[in-house]
């Protein structure tokens, strides 16, 4: 199920959140950054995943929890490549393609309420447009209610 939100993403409730991250699961800018203030500890634990499983690849998704009020889960997509030596740091259509198949994969037969913001559009740059019907192909068939929330 695929529902379409305008406000504020620091708004919504669920029970996963999706950060357009990074492969290296730093918190920076963007909804990254509105994450890092509303739950600081949200780095430390993105931190002890890198340390258990290596950098993501461009592409992948992570989970981990929330380890604040708002959210159990997160869903950690590695839209920005920041691994040593990238050689395409910014995101492409392919790339969120790739993002929004693992996450519905992921997600598929859960009984959950899903936060999203637009995948790749802030500093990525990718078409608002576009990037919303990439996500809507993959998110409408699953059985997860996937809350994207576009800024007011």
């Amino acid at each position: 199920m695929f529902e379409r939100r305008v406000g504020d993403i620091k708004d919504f409730r669920g029970d996963f959140i999706i950060n357009p991250s990074n492969t290296i699961l730093k918190l920076g800018s963007g909804v990254s950054g509105a994450l890092r203030m509303m739950c600081p500890k949200l780095q430390e634990v993105m931190d002890e995943w890198v340390k258990k499983n290596g950098f993501l690849n461009p592409g992948d998704i992570a989970i981990t929890i929330y380890p604040c009020d708002e959210y159990k889960f997160t869903i950690h997509a590695a839209v920005m490549d920041y691994r040593p030596f990238a050689k395409k740091i910014n995101p492409d259509y392919d790339r969120i393609e790739r993002i929004c198949k693992n996450i519905a994969s992921f997600l598929k037969d859960k009984d959950a309420v899903v936060i999203t913001p637009l995948l790749g559009t802030g500093v990525g740059r990718l078409d608002k447009k576009r990037v919303e019907d990439i996500m809507r192909k993959y998110f409408e068939k699953i059985k997860a209610k996937v809350v994207l929330v576009k800024k007011i």
